[in-house]
């Protein structure tokens, strides 16, 4: 079985590399995805052991995401793995994310941290822990079935940062695990740039969640 890493990438210069370093420890396919980065992150991701895409205008997280997804699944990944660029996520958690896959073969696994970045990240939580069974849909750390992802081929078709697929396929019966993962306080700035737009931008995800 064939687990990819899959990697979105805008403006990670001064974290990318230690991220790279690290997740090479438990993975080898890797893809970055660089969403049209401004600072020196392609050129820092140019000398890496990765496969890296670069997109050519930028596309935002779920695309550029999305498009890493499918290009594993195409060069024959069986599951997908997205994790962060910015530090906030443990490498040494990817050894349950692969523990988890390798035994149960779910079709999604979700991982939940410690704490949340937003107020409005624990109200998307709580609607999702009471509808849904798991608490944490705006973690960056999940992991997708080919063959669940194949059946949707995308990740989101109205703004939901990510996170419409994983509402779909649990809603029509996907089976997930949900593994408490470590997290760190991110250093750089985040892609909403404060919290008012990110608090925001959240509750607009979670309305179209709702009206999905």
């Amino acid at each position: 079985m064939e687990i990819a890493l899959v990697i979105p990438v805008f403006n990670e210069e001064t974290t990318i590399k230690k991220v790279i370093k690290e997740v090479s420890s438990f993975v080898k396919k890797i893809i970055v995805v660089n969403d049209y980065s401004t600072d020196n992150s392609e050129k820092i991701l140019k000398q890496l052991p990765i496969t890296l895409i670069n997109n050519q205008k930028n596309l935002g997280y779920a695309k550029t995401l999305e498009k890493g997804i499918i290009t594993s699944f195409k060069n024959g990944a069986d599951y997908v793995i997205t994790f962060d660029a910015d530090g906030q996520h443990k490498a040494s958690d990817l050894k349950k994310f692969i523990s988890v896959i390798e035994k149960s073969k779910p079709d999604l696994v979700l991982g939940k941290r410690l704490f949340k970045n937003r107020f409005m990240e624990d109200i998307f939580g709580i609607f999702s822990k009471l509808k849904y069974g798991f608490s944490d849909p705006l973690c960056g750390m999940k992991a997708y079935k080919k063959t669940l992802f194949e059946k949707y081929n995308f990740l989101e078709k109205k703004y939901s940062i990510a996170t419409e697929l994983t509402f779909r396929a649990i809603r029509n019966g996907a089976s997930f695990e949900e593994i408490s993962i470590e997290s760190e306080k991110r250093l750089t700035e985040s892609r909403f740039a404060n919290d008012l737009k990110g608090n925001f931008l959240e509750l607009k995800a979670l309305i179209n969640i709702l009206f999905t």
